[in-house]
């Protein structure tokens, strides 16, 4: 009895200790992962402030730094306009960053000017603002006592000119009704170069009632602005008939002549 009393004794004993060392392993390994699950941290942590002082830092020298402020103005596109007149409307302001430029306001500013259809603003790093200007082109011309007020396609006078500009129509419509002639453009832009050439006037006194008179005289009856391309086509044609005095394309696939 006392003989297998000691051998359980010692049985305990043994467990015990080994009981006590895979603890301390498990403790040991569980502090070594603990520690480095803080290390992670602390390196996930520095390159976040790293990577958040380099975006600070870069959108201060974008947007604050006077190494990338605005220094020159290019303008491009001009024909009959001057640079230093763009530059005067557009109002660009120097010293002003490039990224904190305002490039719509800019665009708006160089369109007051009449002579210029649209404007684009662009940046060009690291110091230029870029204007790309589309000057209106001539048309048509309105008769005043001044002189001539030039009109483009969309039926807007932008400046006027002593004399007759070559290559533009002449018509007798108020300068300041758009909506007509803008009509009345539809109808020169339209007309081949031949034909053109021999148009005088185009007259009209409202929308439906477009006319050209030629040099030799005769009239042609246009009615509106709709299918002119091929209005153009049919008058080109009668007129090789040498019509006396007028022809009517106002509805092109029945024409008249007298």
């Amino acid at each position: 009895m006392t003989a297998t009393t000691e051998v359980r004794r010692g049985s305990r004993k043994t467990h015990a200790r080994n009981t006590r060392k895979t603890h301390a392993r498990k403790t040991h390994k569980s502090r070594r992962l603990r520690g480095l699950r803080r290390r992670r941290k602390a390196l996930a942590f520095t390159v976040i402030l790293l990577v958040l002082a380099l975006l600070a830092a870069s959108l201060w020298s974008v947007y604050f730094s006077t190494a990338l402020v605005t220094k020159q103005v290019d303008v491009v596109g001009t024909h009959n306009l001057t640079r230093s007149q763009v530059s005067l409307a557009a109002q660009v302001p120097l010293g002003v960053p490039l990224a904190r430029q305002d490039l719509d306001a800019i665009a708006e500013r160089t369109t007051t000017l009449l002579a210029v259809e649209s404007a684009t603003v662009t940046r060009h790093w690291p110091r230029t603002i870029r204007l790309t200007v589309v000057e209106r082109r001539p048309v048509l011309a309105v008769r005043q006592s001044t002189g001539y007020v030039i009109v483009d396609k969309y039926g807007v006078g932008y400046q006027t000119q002593p004399t007759l500009p070559p290559g533009v129509v002449l018509t007798e419509v108020s300068s300041g009704d758009v909506p007509l002639l803008t009509d009345v453009a539809i109808v020169a832009t339209a007309l081949p170069k031949k034909l053109h050439g021999k148009v005088d006037r185009i007259s009209a006194t409202n929308r439906d009632s477009i006319a050209l008179v030629l040099t030799s005289g005769r009239m042609v009856t246009w009615g509106s602005s709709s299918d002119s391309a091929l209005k153009a086509q049919v008058v080109t044609a009668l007129l090789k008939r040498e019509p006396k005095s007028s022809i009517d394309v106002s509805s092109p696939h029945n024409p008249a002549v007298r």
